[in-house]
């Protein structure tokens, strides 16, 4: 028995190290018990990494040209400050001037034509042309043919007129004559009467009278035939009067013509040449806003610019630069508006890292989908706080529209302990689900 109480005394720990065992189980405790209160309660900062780039917050201005041409001159570049109404790009405009020059030459023309006309159609003594006409041999020449043409209807109504002054002589002529054919036939029947009553009465014979009923035939033939001559006389005068008539007719009406056809020319021309000289004006691209150029896509003297070709962009002056982040799809239902991000730009090459401070103001609603990639995201954008903007200010850096952008925005906080026992968490919550 006095063995066994010694062996059981053997494996009772001396009084020497239980303090020992004692001191280290409560160290033991005590680091696990800091340990677990500290994942239990610590907050460990979150955030979703995402890509991003530089853009205007309002719409950016897109350059376009309605006509196309070649380049002439390039007077900016990617980044230039401008004004309202700065020429950007000038086109060649030779071609245009041509053009334009032979438009106001046809206009002028057809200005003196229809100046010309109007005289003629009022039957006026002489043109009175318009200022807008500068050409002097222009005037000249309409002029020239006013006054020839004047002259020969003037000559062709005096032609006439003596034609009808030679035939009203003839007929005057014939009506003398016929006069003088009437006074005989006169007598000529009243010797007639006395010859017959002689002959009645036996005093005479037959010969005489016979020879006055001839004389008597022979006359009123003789005026008969004058008085037809004097009908077709008239009928002359009456055809070369309609004649006269119809030219001066023809004459208006071709005049009246033309004054409506060179109406329309003139309208036509107007027309043209207002688009030529606005084409003209277009040949100089003007800023239609103050601002940043980006996308500057020509930059060659001698280029050629496509109709409808977009040629640059301007971010307006007075447009807040925004960043556009893409967000994994897996962190969208931590990112919320109001949140804050941390913003870095690679393009500013220091080498202190500088670290920009943003808020979300917005998160897209959608999904979007890169069509190169098919990466699928959500959009989230991005303004600078005014902390974000002193720190630019301060180290001299300025934002461009298009300009990369790395972001961190910052989530929800959560204990070390939530972050460690989550995967778990989810795994058991789907575990239940599938069953």
């Amino acid at each position: 028995m006095g063995h066994i109480e010694d062996i059981e005394e053997s494996k009772m720990p001396s009084s020497n190290t239980a303090p020992a065992i004692m001191f280290g189980l409560t160290v033991v405790f005590l680091v696990f018990g800091v340990i677990g209160g500290w994942m239990y309660y610590a907050p460990l900062d979150s955030s979703s990494v995402a890509i991003g780039s530089v853009s205007a917050g309002s719409a950016k201005k897109t350059v376009e040209h309605l006509d196309g041409g070649i380049i002439k001159k390039i007077y900016v570049k990617d980044g230039d400050s401008v004004e309202k109404g700065d020429i950007l790009i000038e086109l060649e405009d030779i071609q245009l001037k041509e053009t334009l020059n032979s438009l106001e030459s046809q206009y002028q023309d057809a200005l003196a034509l229809l100046n010309r006309l109007e005289a003629q159609r009022d039957n006026r003594d002489s043109i009175e042309f318009s200022k807008d006409i500068k050409d002097k041999t222009l005037i000249d020449t309409q002029n020239s043919i006013f006054y020839t043409t004047k002259k020969s209807l003037r000559d062709e109504d005096i032609i006439t007129q003596k034609r009808i002054v030679q035939i009203k002589k003839q007929i005057k002529s014939l009506e003398a004559l016929i006069d003088s054919r009437e006074r005989r036939l006169f007598i000529v029947q009243k010797e007639k009467r006395e010859q017959r009553e002689l002959f009645d009465e036996q005093l005479v014979d037959k010969i005489r009278l016979q020879e006055l009923e001839k004389e008597e035939s022979d006359i009123e033939g003789e005026i008969a035939s004058k008085l037809a001559d004097i009908a077709r006389l008239r009928e002359q005068i009456s055809e070369l009067k309609t004649q006269q008539l119809l030219r001066k007719k023809q004459f208006k009406e071709e005049v009246l013509e033309n004054i409506v056809q060179t109406k329309i020319k003139i309208e036509d021309l107007k027309s043209r040449i207002v688009s030529t000289k606005d084409k003209l004006e277009r040949t100089k691209i003007l800023a239609p806003t103050s601002g940043i150029i980006v996308g500057l896509k020509k930059h060659t003297v001698g280029g050629v610019i496509g109709r409808g070709e977009e040629i640059l962009e301007i971010v307006p002056k007075d447009s807040k630069l925004l960043v556009l982040a893409r967000v994994n799809t897996t962190d969208i239902d931590r990112v919320k508006i109001g949140q804050y991000a941390d913003l870095m730009f690679p393009a500013f090459n220091m080498r202190i890292v500088h670290i920009i401070e943003g808020k979300v103001i917005g998160v897209s609603a959608d999904i979007f989908e890169d069509k190169a990639t098919r990466e699928q995201y959500y959009e989230a954008k991005i303004e600078l706080t005014k902390n974000g903007e002193d720190e630019l200010k301060r180290n001299g850096f300025i934002l461009i529209s298009g300009m990369p952008a790395t972001v961190m925005i910052k989530l929800e906080r959560r204990t070390t302990l939530e972050y460690l026992i989550k995967p778990f968490k989810d795994m058991v919550i789907k575990g239940f689900n599938e069953e």
